[in-house]
This record gives C-alpha cells, structure tokens and sequence, in this order.
C-alpha cells in the first residue's frame, strides 16, 4: 500500500512538471547585427520582452532587435 501511493505521488509530480513546461512560452530574437536573445515564461509577452531585451543587451549601439517566432 505504501509504495503504490509512493509511486502515485512521484506520477503525480512527473505530470504536473510537464504540464507547466507545455504551457510556457518561448520567444527567439534577432538584430540585423546578428545578435540574439531568446525568453521564456509563462506568459506570451513576457516571453516577447525578455527576448527583446536579451537581444538588446548584445546588440551594438543603433542596431534593432525583432521577435523571429514565438511558440507557446
């Protein structure tokens, strides 16, 4: 009795990790310098601004960074 319910709690928290990991959201970033940036979250926009400022941080001054795809 014990190990099944031992065994149910580690199925439990196997399937709760990979339901969060399918919900988040992963961004890509690129610069027309090359530089890039990616972000991920829970969230589609904060995806989108943890990517952008990624790419930002790596990018030479006057260079513009633009979102390439965002999966969810």
């Amino acid at each position: 009795m014990r190990s099944s319910l031992i065994l149910l709690f580690l199925v439990s928290c196997v399937s709760a990790i990979s339901v969060s990991e399918a919900s988040a959201a992963f961004c890509k970033a690129e610069s027309n310098t090359g530089s890039s940036g990616w972000g991920r979250s829970s969230s589609v926009g904060r995806a989108r601004g943890i990517a952008l400022r990624e790419c930002a941080v790596r990018t030479p001054r006057r260079g513009t960074c633009y979102i390439m795809y965002c999966n969810r």
